[in-house]
């Protein structure tokens, strides 16, 4: 026979081991919460390490401040519609010429389209620099990516296959106050 003083107990012990499995959203959920809550951040700094060695650090102050060290010496800023070059410590302003720019910075980070959703994966936790993050894997415009989600839902790592190689994506100083001025 069932005591049923032990009831709560096992209610309790039963709460504490499926809770979490009913807490944890299914992947599309977890990455839609990612992309509302790297959307909903004022400032951010990324560093971006090519499969060929090549370095690009990127930072950004919403809506529309961005500044990208392409290499040592050679920085481009963007403010609204304006861009200025710096160069050597000498800036030239210029006009948003480039519309592939203009459309790189101001693109929505992660979209979610019928290929991600298709092809997400939700790989559990996984150790990375000696901190656990939460692992994704997806296809984006054909290319393979996997995401490592920190705390709050933010990006802390991205590794993005392409066909000219892999960038690695390490996020950081998230709402930080960053100063971009022309």
């Amino acid at each position: 026979m069932f005591n049923k003083s032990l009831l709560p107990v096992v209610f309790i012990a039963g709460f504490v081991f499926i809770a979490p499995l009913i807490a944890r959203a299914d992947a599309y959920t977890d990455l839609s919460r990612a992309k509302a809550a790297f959307d909903a951040v004022h400032s951010w700094h990324a560093v971006e390490q090519m499969s060929n060695g090549h370095t690009v650090t990127l930072d950004h102050v919403a809506p529309d401040r961005w500044r990208i060290q392409l290499m040592p010496g050679m920085t481009e800023i963007m403010i609204g519609s304006d861009m200025y070059m710096v160069r050597n410590g000498r800036s030239m302003h210029m006009p948003m010429a480039m519309p592939q720019i203009r459309q790189m910075v101001n693109q929505n980070w992660l979209v979610i389209t019928p290929e991600v959703k298709r092809t997400l994966r939700d790989l559990g936790m996984q150790n990375v620099g000696g901190v656990m993050l939460h692992a994704y894997s997806f296809t984006a415009n054909g290319d393979l990516v996997k995401l490592y989600l920190g705390k709050n839902h933010l990006p802390m790592r991205s590794v993005v296959k392409t066909t000219n190689g892999t960038v690695a994506i390490t996020y950081s100083q998230y709402n930080a106050p960053i100063t971009i001025n022309p």
